[in-house]
C-alpha cells in the first residue's frame, strides 16, 4: 500500500506526463488514498484528462474532483451561440438518437434532459459536449426507458463480467431489483472498476447502478 506521500507524487508526476494537462494549475492532497483535487483549468476537456489521468495511478481509492473551469477570454461565448453549436454536435452523432434529448444551456453550463434506451447514448451526449470550447460544464440528467427483459439481466451481467475476468472467479457481486442493479464487492483498480460500470451499463434492461465497488 503506498504512503500518502508517494500516491501525491505519483499523481503528480502523471499529470506532469500528460500533455493534455497544465499540471501547475492542480493541487492535489491525499489523505487515506482519498484524493482531492483543486485549482482551476481552462477547459472541460482539461477537467476530463486530469480525472482520467488521478484513476490511472494505482492506489488511489476515491476522487474528490473540486477543479474550477475558468474559461479563456477567447472561449466564452453568448449562451444562445453555444445553445445552437451544442444542439448541432448532438444531431450530427451518430451514437445518439435524433429525438429524446434536450438542452439549456446557463453561463456556459449545458444541462440535458430526456430519454434514450441505452446508456451508451447517454454517455455519447456528454462525451460529445466535453470538447466544445466555451462549455464549463454538463450535467447529463437523461432518463433510461430500457426494454423489459425481465429475468435475464442478472444472468447476464455475471457473463458480461465473468468474460473479462481472465478465469478468475469475479470479486463483483451483483444484486437485481427489476431494472435497477446493486454492485458490491473490491477491485484493485480504476480501470477495472470502470470496466465494470461499462459491462454493467451496457446490459439491456439496465436503468440505474448502485455502485458499492471497493478500490483497493
Amino acid at each position: 500500500m503506498k504512503t500518502d506521500q508517494q500516491l501525491t507524487q505519483d499523481i503528480q508526476a502523471e499529470l506532469k506526463w500528460d500533455s493534455a494537462v497544465h499540471a501547475d494549475k492542480v493541487q492535489v492532497l491525499v489523505h487515506g488514498g482519498i484524493v482531492t483535487l483543486s485549482g482551476k483549468v481552462a477547459s472541460l476537456a482539461e477537467l476530463w484528462h486530469v480525472q482520467c489521468a488521478v484513476h490511472r495511478v494505482y492506489g488511489v481509492q476515491s476522487l474528490d474532483n473540486q477543479l474550477v473551469v475558468a474559461l479563456p477570454h477567447q472561449h466564452v461565448y453568448q449562451d444562445a451561440d453555444l445553445t445552437r453549436v451544442a444542439e448541432s454536435v448532438l444531431q450530427w452523432s451518430s451514437h445518439i438518437p435524433p429525438h429524446g434529448i434536450e438542452l439549456t444551456v446557463s453561463m456556459g453550463w449545458i444541462n440535458l434532459t430526456g430519454e434514450v434506451a441505452f446508456d451508451y447514448q447517454r454517455r455519447a451526449a456528454t462525451q460529445a459536449l466535453r470538447y466544445l470550447a466555451g462549455v464549463r460544464g454538463v450535467t447529463n440528467q437523461i432518463r433510461l426507458t430500457p426494454k423489459n427483459v425481465a429475468g435475464t439481466v442478472k444472468k447476464d451481467i455475471e457473463t458480461a463480467l465473468a468474460r473479462q475476468s481472465q478465469g478468475v472467479e469475479p470479486a463483483i457481486q451483483v444484486e437485481v431489483i427489476e431494472s435497477d442493479v446493486v454492485l458490491t464487492g473490491t477491485v484493485s483498480s480504476w480501470a477495472e472498476h470502470d470496466k465494470a460500470l461499462v459491462s454493467v451499463w451496457s446490459t439491456p434492461g439496465v436503468s440505474h447502478i448502485t455502485d458499492h465497488i471497493y478500490v483497493l
